[in-house]
């Protein structure tokens, strides 16, 4: 086997070389690749700051909106609950007036079943009364047989 040993030194300089150049050139640009890295970093951060910042922007606009509802619905759930109220509170007003007069009526009821009572036994007696004076009656003053006499009779009340 033949080796050339021309070609091997060449290619061994020539990767010699690109080690060499590509060491020489990490050292000049370590700076500048630091520099690129922490812009990137940075660059990333203010891009993760922005969209938490839009995140915490839309957050709010919800928390607004949900807020604004809910006084929305504290309004109408206040205002139903007061005509609620009103309507109850004019409903017990209604029942107790009613209450009052079913009392009244009751009240009524009794005094004119009472009156009715007593009238039934006014006319039971004026009907015993006439039937009694029909016996009696007699169109000569001056009647001997009359009983009583003229004048002399006492109704028993």
């Amino acid at each position: 086997m033949n080796i050339n040993y021309e070609l091997l030194g060449t290619i061994s300089t020539i990767a010699g070389g690109g080690a060499l150049g590509g060491l020489i050139s990490t050292l000049i640009n370590r700076k500048e690749i630091r520099r690129i890295k922490k812009i990137e970093s940075v660059q990333s951060e203010a891009t993760a700051k922005r969209e938490d910042a839009s995140a915490a922007s839309e957050m709010m606009g919800l928390l607004e909106r949900t807020v604004a509802h809910m006084a929305r619905m504290n309004s109408y759930n206040k205002t139903n609950s007061e005509s609620l109220l009103k309507i109850v509170s004019e409903k017990d007003n209604l029942n107790d007036r009613l209450i009052k007069d079913i009392e009244l009526l009751q009240q009524q009821r009794i005094e004119d079943h009472r009156r009715i009572t007593g009238l039934e036994k006014t006319v039971k007696r004026e009907l015993e009364w006439r039937k009694d004076s029909d016996y009696h009656y007699c169109s000569v003053i001056n009647c001997e047989l009359r009983k009583p006499t003229l004048g002399t009779f006492v109704r028993n009340a």
